[in-house]
């Protein structure tokens, strides 16, 4: 990862008003084949909320899941595909600011996916008037950042939205 081990931030207010928070670089091991990833890349990288990004159990525990949600969703196709290969990063080496691009698109459908999952429980527990949980859901919802993680994933294996392809 390129960042650093800890991202320090003074007691600056951020655009709404909450506290910026100190943000710890706590990886995520994964399996061996995908990537480790890292908690401080999801919290700046997918502007989490301030009251998730303090709790970095929180932030390790929906990382996991998401991940073993996205590992799961490739099983089938590593299998038939990338079998051959003892990392991802080996299956392509194509690359895009020094980054291999199927890392990128796996990174992408863990942390959009984990957005989705903190974004479930976020409206029922800080927003208490209406209009700012509408504003908030027209721009930062769970649907989308599902579908931006199903859109990755989609590129990494290939295939197309609609399940035709092309002969």
């Amino acid at each position: 990862m390129a960042r650093a081990d800890l991202l320090e931030v003074s007691n600056v207010m951020n655009l709404t008003g909450m506290p910026l928070v100190q943000v710890s670089n706590e990886n995520v091991v994964n399996n061996g084949f995908y990537p480790n990833l890292g908690s401080a890349e999801f919290i700046t990288d997918y502007a989490i909320a301030t009251e998730y990004a303090n709790n970095s159990g929180q932030v390790k525990r929906t990382l996991v899941l998401a991940m073993l949600d996205v590992n799961q969703a490739l099983a089938k196709y590593r299998l038939c595909h990338w079998q051959l290969v003892e990392q991802l990063q080996d299956v392509n080496l194509n690359e895009i600011n020094g980054v291999n691009t199927l890392i990128l698109m796996y990174q992408r459908a863990v942390y959009c996916r984990a957005k989705a999952k903190l974004l479930i429980s976020r409206l029922g527990e800080t927003h208490r008037d209406q209009r700012a949980a509408q504003q908030v859901m027209a721009s930062d919802n769970q649907e989308y950042w599902l579908a931006e993680s199903d859109t990755a994933l989609r590129q990494m294996m290939k295939t197309t939205n609609s399940g035709v392809e092309l002969l």
